[in-house]
């Protein structure tokens, strides 16, 4: 049989459990009214401190019974477990040995892949859920969707005059959509990439979501409607295959974006300066 482990000792008495406590103690009938007031689990304690004149007169607390069994009960359904107490002499034998460098080796010695098209700092970076294609966006506002078989630019869009925050694909590979956060702006993009039947579908959401979204404004207050984020179809109206896309005007800069993992929504947090 494993060796037994004592039980943990039960916390000792404090001056307010005395049947003579002192008079700091001892609650008046503000602060009884108070702890009244309170719930069960937001009580400091289950009894009101007390004061007898001698020990004989205390009488027979009502919960004793009831704080034996459940004592018991914690005791019997509680794990208990030794735990062995370790002495360390040296603390830097706690850390690992670092591997040498000449262990790592081979490292990259040349470029595989070289993607060349912006001409300032690359903000953002997003590959599609396919893998087939990249996304990039710089400082100069530029856009370039990339395929990663090719290292060729398939779409690139100029966007307005404003930093590219954050690039993301929707994970749904049902529907071909690029959202494209640029300071207020989020620029919800239809590249039309992965095949004709996608591409369709793609269509159909933005039509669908434009409907929804005027018949929802003439239900409502305008105002309150837009009171946050304002949404701008105008972008529908293009002809050109790849270039069909959606802005949304908030009121702050949008910091980070992401989607869902079934594509249906996309959050956005804000910087509120």
């Amino acid at each position: 049989m494993p060796k037994p482990v004592t039980a943990p000792k039960r916390d000792l008495p404090t001056h307010a459990e005395s049947f003579n406590p002192p008079e700091e103690y001892l609650l008046d009938d503000k602060e009884k009214l108070e702890y009244d007031a309170l719930d069960e689990e937001d009580k400091p304690t289950n009894y009101l401190p007390a004061k007898f004149e001698a020990l004989r007169k205390v009488p027979l607390y009502e919960n004793l019974i009831k704080e034996h069994f459940e004592r018991c009960l914690d005791l019997y359904l509680c794990p208990r477990l030794l735990k062995k107490k370790v002495n360390v002499t040296d603390p830097s034998k706690l850390i690992p040995e670092l591997p040498s460098p000449n262990d790592l080796k081979p490292f990259p010695t040349q470029i595989s892949i070289d993607y060349i098209f912006h001409t300032t700092n690359v903000r953002a970076l997003a590959l599609s859920p396919n893998g087939l294609y990249l996304a990039s966006g710089d400082e100069d506002h530029n856009v370039a969707i990339w395929s990663t078989r090719t290292t060729k630019i398939v779409r690139t869009y100029k966007l307005p005059n404003k930093v590219i925050d954050c690039i993301e694909w929707c994970p749904n590979t049902e529907f071909c959509l690029l959202s494209v956060a640029n300071e207020e702006l989020v620029h919800i993009i239809a590249p039309a990439l992965y095949g004709k039947e996608q591409t369709s579908t793609t269509e159909s959401l933005l039509s669908l979501s434009k409907k929804t979204y005027e018949m929802e404004l003439a239900a409502s207050d305008k105002a309150k409607k837009e009171q946050f984020i304002r949404w701008d179809f105008s972008g529908l109206d293009t002809k050109v295959k790849g270039h069909k896309m959606i802005t949304l005007h908030a009121k702050h800069i949008i910091a980070r974006l992401a989607w869902h993992i079934k594509g249906d929504y996309f959050a956005t947090m804000a910087n509120n300066v």
